[in-house]
């Protein structure tokens, strides 16, 4: 009797704890598969990955992200399937150069390379693997679809009879694409209206180095680049073609974390710049930056001669390309015949192609782009 007793006392405990074992495994599910197709699976860890990097980007979902986003995994997954009975391949140079973009633009965008780990709950090497395994999946698909419409060849007619035998109701909207061509002129600025800057900030030098008040917080009352000078003027940390060339020389060249660059002009204006970290080939730095104002007379008289820039283009003088080549102060387009340049950010594809949101038209104003003063004018080509 007593060994029955203590049997059944075994079998109780046994059974019991294989109970807890089952609850706990069910309330701790590491990963699941949503949707299969073919002999790939779609794991919740996958959904839930573009989920959070859409929401990053600001992306909007026509319906249910958990329903839309698996679908887009499985139309991908079945372009990779084909790309890998064709032998589509993709460079490692490729699939590097996609994964140090995007790392470096999660690293400006979030802060820092700390902050970036904070956000995704990874370390960067896991990041990095991550980026490179999407990068490369992205970069197969693209070309997959290169190669299945590039043999395509439909005449104008065909797009007119098509579209003319379409009901009024199922045309498709289809946003005007443009092709930009720009000129640019910088305006004159005075030589004491320079001085006036480089002083200014001779003069925060000389009280950071005094020990009157800390750099961050000179930053915080007068840099000009707002985005760095809410968090004391730290720009994060950078590789050097991140930056400008010759704030990266100075940025890379600091040793001291306590003393104070001399004065760098760049394509933004004046900086100063101090060292926070260097990690391998990249530097945390803050910086103060000042811009030389431009009178409105200046302003005016640049305008002015845009204005008869365009006029001779009218009139057959010379050709725009020739224009942006000779006279354009816009080093990213000059060489270009002044065709600018739209990169996305998500995949890093370029196009000189832009959506056009509005009616387009000749412009001639005065304003701030890519945080520089410079009068524009734009003739928009479809």
């Amino acid at each position: 009797m007593k060994k029955f007793v203590n049997f059944r006392f075994v079998v109780t405990l046994v059974l019991a704890v294989f109970a807890n074992v089952v609850t706990y495994a069910q309330d701790n599910v590491v990963d699941e598969v949503v949707w299969v197709v073919g002999d790939e699976a779609i794991l919740k860890s996958d959904v839930e990955e573009a989920r959070m990097d859409a929401l990053y980007n600001g992306r909007r979902f026509d319906g249910d992200p958990y329903c839309v986003i698996p679908e887009e995994i499985a139309v991908q997954k079945l372009f990779l399937h084909q790309a890998k009975l064709d032998s589509i391949e993709v460079s490692e140079a490729e699939i590097i150069q996609q994964v140090d973009m995007l790392t470096n633009m999660y690293i400006q965008q979030i802060g820092s390379r700390e902050k970036m780990e904070e956000y995704f709950n990874k370390t960067s090497a896991q990041i990095r693997e991550t980026l490179r395994d999407n990068a490369r999946d992205r970069l197969t698909v693209q070309k997959m679809q290169q190669k299945l419409v590039g043999e395509i060849k439909v005449t104008p007619a065909e797009v007119r009879r098509y579209f003319k035998d379409l009901p009024q109701d199922s045309i498709p909207y289809i946003p005007t694409q443009v092709e930009v061509q720009i000129i640019t002129l910088q305006p004159k600025i005075p030589v004491a209206e320079i001085e006036d800057v480089k002083k200014r900030l001779r003069d925060y030098t000389d009280r950071v180095t005094k020990g009157e008040i800390d750099f961050s917080t000179l930053a915080r009352l007068y840099s000009e680049d707002k985005a760095s000078a809410i968090k004391g003027g730290e720009c994060g940390f950078m590789g050097r073609g991140m930056m400008d060339p010759s704030y990266a020389n100075v940025a890379f060249s600091l040793q001291d974390p306590k003393k104070v660059s001399k004065i760098v002009e760049s394509e933004f204006g004046y900086h100063i710049i101090q060292l926070i970290e260097k990690r391998g080939d990249r530097v945390n730095t803050r910086h103060i930056l000042l811009r030389p104002k431009v009178s409105e007379k200046e302003l005016t008289e640049a305008c002015a001669r845009l204005d008869s820039i365009a006029d001779d283009i009218r009139a057959n003088k010379f050709s725009f390309d020739e224009a942006a080549a000779v006279i354009s102060h816009d080093k990213d387009t000059r060489n270009n015949h002044g065709i600018m340049v739209n990169i996305n950010e998500n995949s890093g594809v370029t196009t000189s192609k832009f959506q056009m949101q509005g009616s387009t038209s000749r412009c001639c104003q005065s304003g701030r782009q890519d945080e520089r003063w410079r009068d524009f004018q734009s003739i928009y080509n479809d």
